[in-house]
């Protein structure tokens, strides 16, 4: 009897750790007005406690491809000034959406952003992403091969939100 009173207080510990654990929530960041509106949703959405947001950015690493290519510095010093720039700008533009940088946590990665945030939503335990519907891609690169939102949608087994642009409301 002592064996199962022993499980069933494990049990229990265990909800009350996860009703603790709250939700995790991943905002994609390229700093466009749709990010700031993701941004804006993800911060009213569980408004709790135990909420916990994470800001990811990911530098495309076919644009640090691309700066090599023109000679504007070896990959290093590519790396490092956008890796930077991207740090700087990630912590400004949240400070400017009124976040509070104690309880949020922020992720800077290269890669094919797409890939980065299912990658990121799987290895932090998301449960849900958010992300603007809109971001900054050039129009016909969208036509012709879909935004990084849509190929999210395509490859993730987490709920997304797609919020548009604020002044498409």
């Amino acid at each position: 009897m002592a064996r199962n009173y022993s499980i069933v207080r494990h049990e229990r510990t265990q909800k009350k750790e996860t009703e603790k654990k709250g939700a995790t929530i991943l905002v994609a960041v390229d700093f466009s007005n749709s990010s700031k509106a993701a941004l804006r949703k993800a911060k009213s959405l569980l408004p709790g406690e135990y909420t916990r947001i994470v800001a990811l950015h990911v530098i495309d690493h076919h644009f640090v491809d691309q700066c090599i290519h023109e000679h504007l510095g070896t990959k290093e010093e590519i790396k490092k000034k956008l890796f930077t720039s991207a740090k700087n700008r990630l912590r400004n533009f949240l400070l400017k959406e009124g976040m509070d940088l104690n309880n949020l946590e922020r992720i800077i990665c290269e890669g094919t952003p797409c890939v980065e945030i299912n990658k990121k939503a799987v290895e932090i335990d998301a449960d849900m992403i958010v992300m603007g519907s809109q971001g900054h891609s050039g129009e016909m690169k969208t036509i012709f091969f879909g935004s990084t939102t849509e190929r999210v949608l395509r490859f993730i087994r987490r709920p997304v939100l797609c919020v548009p642009p604020e002044e498409s409301y």
